[in-house]
Formats: structure tokens, sequence, C-alpha cells
């Protein structure tokens, strides 16, 4: 044997137990490089701000005015510990709530086989529900995507994308998908609900008729930002296949997903409402052909803002398909789950369908009574100096998003924000920057909260407390994916606190109380002070920015008209903006019109419970309820009848006929003479009645006469005794 062929055989033992193209990433930029973002063929439009450079020439301008420069947020070439003074490097004061871990202490103490792991398949009994959901089968922890029969171009993709051992929702999920059964999933949020549903599809699709395509596979989302997340993922997945994959989502460029509609790929996704426009307006399309309908993030698809757009998606589509929902906060109501047409689903819940990920430290920062105007000077702090990259914060309203995107701007951070005022480019554009570590700190209103896998995301700051526990549960699952460590800080006021312990409540691990020290929040409230006429100047720019853009947009659609060349002149929507915001108004009402029995009766169907637990409960609501009823019958006054007791109980009109009291005294009425009282003797006998007592009492001697005579007769004669 020759030299070189010596070479070539130790070469060849090498590489095959070793991948000689190997190479460990050398920066954050690299590890978050997205190789597959093919998004740039439905973006034709560049995205265009001009904030940053509002604000870089805001702060240029005060630097020159007053010779200093705040630099908050670390760059390549400065250190970022320079930027704060020694008060603020004082650390936080992180306290553990005491009450909370000793009465998990107790509980874990008296049941130690509940410790709990993070992991746990159960399957609820509810007799309600036995009819409605199937038995799920026995999961197999040590399944492996070897043994669940993938195909090979499938296997391939998943050991591109360094998956090693399947997922609990996964591993439970996918051999029951391949059988075409209709699942209803649920999962803790980064647990890869997305390749759960998309793998099964995958492998009957390899198996699927070449001769004519045909869309077979609708998936649908909530958000535009989701949707591109799910088709970025199954582009990986599908990698080696050749299997088509369309994106259909509101804000990218029409032409584009129209053209790719025509050829009918395999795999649509779509948010409902620019679905429903291409069933309406492109030619070839339509969902007849559906085999599977996919619901990501489920309990949103069938929230009531989205009900006429899906029950106009599932009335196109075929009734016998199989049907997949998942979510992290999925709901078992059998009534929303119906509108779907499940067949005997298989209920698969991985953990509790109400608990945050197992990795996740909670913390929050309580907001004294009457200090509600220190919000955004916390949030500043917290920013500035604790939480200084790979941040989200959560906003409640676009609004008060922007003013902290154009605040923190000021302060020297490196922010960006996303919420529904922008365009669909530049919501794109800055979440690539963000994962590309160019922006270290990301505002958004709770569009981002479903859904959104961003990798290395270390923190999530809840500027105000969201609305429900589901909304909590979704927004901090932006941190803490993947088995990875993540927190949560939430700025929490006294209104918020009956949210507050309710997550103290549910949590698996004690939660932890940061104190932040009053000075320098005072410090930083001066900041935000000087900066305030900084922030005014820059929003007074944007709205004449804005009016400009409308005077444009105005004239070109005027140029259009002129050169008869009108967009679209025979497009035809499901809904017109005068509709749509009917419907929001309508249930906006209808929340408001809810009484307190009801939101009660909400609030209580939102705590999980135990069959045994939930008959208790329910029997001590039934007993409360009846002792309220009783207490408000007692306050009422007692009804009292004052009435005249004739002797004479009938007068015969004619033979063989009796007439009742009411006429005989209707009769006498008539018999007398007007005014004065008539000729009625009212020194006859009266009787006080008692509804209460069930029975009459006389004054003087006399019978006893009935409730219901004494009341009709006392109709007749008491107006004549007042005269």
């Amino acid at each position: 044997m020759t030299d070189s062929q010596k070479k070539n055989r130790v070469s060849r033992m090498v590489n095959k137990d070793f991948d000689a193209g190997f190479k460990f990433v050398g920066s954050q930029r690299e590890y978050m490089e997205d190789k597959w973002n093919d998004l740039a063929k439905y973006c034709k439009k560049k995205a265009k701000t001009s904030l940053d450079d509002k604000i870089a020439k805001v702060r240029k301008e005060r630097r020159e005015r007053d010779g200093v420069e705040i630099v908050l947020s670390g760059s390549d070439d400065e250190d970022t510990d320079e930027s704060l003074s020694d008060d603020e490097l004082i650390a936080d004061d992180i306290k553990t709530k005491e009450r909370d871990a000793r009465r998990k202490q107790k509980r874990l103490a008296k049941n130690p086989d509940a410790a709990d792991t993070g992991i746990d398949i159960t399957m609820e009994e509810d007799p309600d529900k036995e009819e409605f959901f199937d038995d799920a089968p026995i999961y197999d922890e040590k399944a492996s995507f070897t043994s669940m029969n993938l195909s090979r171009p499938l296997l391939k993709a998943i050991e591109e994308m360094r998956f090693v051992h399947p997922t609990p929702i996964q591993a439970a999920t996918i051999p029951v998908a391949l059988l075409g059964r209709d699942i209803c999933g649920c999962a803790a949020t980064g647990t890869g609900k997305t390749a759960a549903y998309m793998l099964p599809v995958l492998e009957r699709l390899l198996y699927r008729p070449k001769e004519v395509a045909v869309t077979r596979v609708l998936c649908l989302v909530p958000t535009r930002e989701l949707g591109v997340q799910v088709y970025q993922v199954s582009k990986q997945l599908a990698q080696f296949t050749s299997i088509d994959i369309a994106l259909s989502v509101g804000g990218l460029d029409l032409k584009t997903q129209e053209s790719m509609l025509r050829k009918n790929p395999d795999i649509v996704i779509a948010t409902p409402g620019r679905l429903i426009d291409h069933i309406k307006n492109t030619p070839t399309f339509s969902l007849e052909s559906i085999e599977v309908l996919i619901l990501d993030e489920a309990d949103r698809m069938l929230a009531e803002s989205f009900f006429e757009q899906m029950k106009e998606i599932i009335k196109s589509c075929a009734r016998t398909r199989q049907t997949l929902l998942f979510s992290a906060t999925m709901t078992d109501q059998v009534n929303q789950l119906a509108a779907v047409s499940l067949d005997k689903p298989l209920k698969v819940f991985v953990d509790s369908n109400k608990v945050v990920a197992w990795n996740l430290r909670q913390e929050f920062v309580r907001l004294r009574a009457g200090k509600e105007c220190d919000r955004e000077a916390l949030l500043a702090t917290l920013v500035c100096r604790s939480f200084r990259d790979h941040t989200m914060v959560f906003i409640q309203t676009k609004q008060q998003c922007h003013r902290l995107h154009i605040m923190l701007g000021l302060l020297g951070v490196r922010v960006g924000e996303l919420h529904g005022n922008m365009s669909q480019p530049l919501r794109l554009d800055t979440l690539k920057r963000f994962k590309e570590d160019e922006i270290d700190v990301l505002l958004a209103t709770d569009v981002a909260a479903r859904g959104l896998d961003i990798r290395g995301v270390k923190t999530v700051i809840n500027f105000t407390m969201p609305t429900t526990i589901e909304h909590y549960i979704h927004r901090v699952g932006r941190t803490a994916r993947a088995g990875r460590a993540g927190r949560s800080v939430s700025i929490a006021g006294e209104a918020e606190r009956k949210m507050v312990k309710e997550i103290v409540r549910r949590a698996r691990d004690p939660v932890k109380s940061r104190v932040v020290p009053i000075e320098i929040v005072e410090k930083y409230r001066k900041k935000l002070a000087t900066i305030e006429v900084d922030v005014k100047v820059v929003l007074e720019e944007e709205i004449a920015d804005r009016e400009i853009a409308k005077l444009e947009n105005r004239t070109n659609q005027l140029q259009n008209k002129m050169s008869n060349n009108p967009q679209d002149p025979n497009r035809v929507w499901f809904q017109s903006k005068k509709e749509r915001d009917e419907e929001k108004k309508k249930l906006m009402e209808e929340n408001k019109k809810m009484t307190k029995t009801k939101q009660k009766k909400k609030a209580a169907a939102m705590i999980p419970v135990d069959p045994q637990e939930a008959r208790e409960r329910k029997q001590q609501d039934i007993e409360a309820d009846f002792l309220v009823r009783q207490a408000k019958k007692n306050r009422k006054p007692k009804k009292m009848t004052v009435f005249s007791e004739d002797k004479k109980k009938s007068v015969n009109i004619k033979k063989g006929k009796v007439k009742s009291s009411f006429d005989a005294d209707l009769s006498r009425k008539k018999g007398g003479s007007g005014g004065g009282g008539g000729g009625r003797d009212f020194s006859k006998k009266m009787t006080v009645f008692s509804e209460d007592k069930k029975k009459s009492v006389n004054i003087k001697k006399g019978k006893a006469k009935s409730s219901f005579d004494a009341d009709l007769s006392a109709r007749l004669w008491y107006p004549q005794l007042l005269h």
C-alpha cells in the first residue's frame, strides 16, 4: 500500500467519526445568523425609518449645547461601566417571598413523589368532556426521531438543525399525528410545538401524488411575525425534499403571494385576513382540497376577534380533514373546539395550560400607591443599570411603546420598537437587527408575545402587567426557551396586585421581589425630566413627516386614477374597514356588559383544579347562592293588603249561575251613587291580610277571606276609602 493510499484511508476513517468541516462559532452575531431567510422575494418595499436619525441629531445638538453626552449602552470602543456613576453601580436588593417558599416546601414535604420536574403529561378527567375527547396513547419518554419511522430526508434535516432528542410534546404528538388523528395539544413556550405538528405533515406529503399540484395543508397563525417564523422553520425541515411552501401574511408584497398561490403549493402558512383576501381574489386558489388544517396559537385563533374570519375559512375547507390545534395556553372548552369540527380529538397536555417555563426566574418590582409616575423612571433604571442587552420590554399600547423608544434612545440605549403601526418590512427589519445584536433592547406590544423564537433573549420586562394569565405566560415565554435559563421582571402597581398574587400562587419555584434604591429612581426621574423637551421635539417632527407622507400617497393615488391605471379595480374584500371596526366595537360592548357573576365564573374557569376540588367548590357556590337569595328575601318589606269583607260572596245574575265576588263588587260600584264615597257603607268590618303569615286576620270578628278575593276587593274599594 502506497503512502497516498494510506493517507486516504486515514482521512476516510477520520471523516467517518468527525465532521471535517465543523467549526465553532466565533461571535454572538454568527450564532444568531439565519441562513434560511429567503423573505427578500416577499419584501419589495425597503424598510424606511428616520426616527434613529432624529434621535441622533437631537443628542448631537444637546452635546454641542451642554458639552455632555450620556452613553449608557455599550459599544465596541467604550466600556459600559464608565458611563455609570458609583451610586448607580449599587446592586438591587432581591428578596425571596418567604411565605410562598414555605408553602411550596410544605406541599413538597407532604407529597415527595410530586416533585415538579417540568415535564408531566396528563389527561384531565371531566365527565362532560369524555364524549368529546378520546384517550391519548401512552407517552414514551425514550422515543427518538429514528424510532418514529420518519423518512431519511426529514431525519437528515433534523440532524442538520442540530436536533438531538425529541421534546415531550414532539414525542407525544408525532406518532399520533402520523395516524391522521385530530389533536388538541398544549405545551409550555419554547418546547418545539412547530416541529411537533410540521414533521408528521411533511412525512405524509412525501407520499403525495405528484401528477397534479394541489394545496393539501393549511397552517393558520394569528400574527405576521409568527407566520414568517413558522415559514422559516418549515423551509428548514423540508430543505431536502421537493415540498413547496408558500407564505401569505399581511404587509408583504401582494403580487408575489398571488403568483406563489397560483402554483398550488403543498403547504400554505397564512394569517386569516390575508388568506380570505386571496380566496376571494386569487384565481385557481381554493381550500377545497385541504387535507390538514393546523391552528398555531389556537386559543387566540378561536377567540371572538377572529370568529367571523375563522367561520369563513372553515366553511371553505373540506369536511374530511385532519385538524391539529396547538398553543401554550390551549383551551379545552368543548364549545370553542367544536367550532373547528374536531372528530374525537386527542387531548395532549404537557404540563398545565397555565404554567411558565420551568427554568424561568420570575421577579417583581413593586410600584407603591401614588408613585405611578415613577413607572418610566423604573424602566429606565432597570434597562440602563441591570439589563443592558438581549432584553425585550412589553408595553400595553403602541403610543407608549413609541414614546419609550424615543426616551431610551435619547438616554443612549440601542433600542428598537415592534408594534402594529409599523410597516411589515420595518417590523421584519427590526426583528432581524435584534437577532443580529445590532439592537440591545426591543420594545414591543403583544404582537410579539406569541410564538416568536428569538435566540439569546436573556430578560423579559413587563412595563405594565398584562390583563390575563395567558398573556403573561406568552410574554415571559420569549425567554427561557429550549432548556436555556431566563429571567422575567415585572413592574406591578397597586391595581395589579391581584394578578401578581395569582402568578405567585401558580409558580413552581418561589418568586423574587426586586427592590430598586429610591435615590437611583429619583436620579433617573430627573434625567427623564431634562430630556422631556427633546422627546416632544422628536414627536412633533414625526407628526409633520407623517402628514407629508399622507399627501404624497394621496398624490400617487390621484396620478394612478388620471392615468387610467387603478390598482385592483375589481378586488373583493371579505370585510370593509367600517364593518371590521363595528365588529370590534360590538365585542368591546359585549365585554363591558358582562355582569359580576359572569366575571366571577370566567375567573373561576381560569383556575385549574382537580375534579374532587371542583365538585366541592361547586357545592359551596350553590350553598352560598342560596344563602344570598334567602337573605335578600328576608330584607324585603312585607306586603300588607286592606280589604272590606262582604258577607255575600256572590250575586246570582241568572238562575243556575254564580257570579264571583269580583263581579259582585263591580256591580255594586256601578249601582252606587256618585260623590263622597257613593252608596257604600264603610262602617263594615275591615280585614288586614298578611302574605307572610299566609292567612287573613280579622280586626273584628268575622270569617276569614281568601287572599285572592281580598286583593281584588282592595283594588276596587281602597280609592273610595281615601276619599
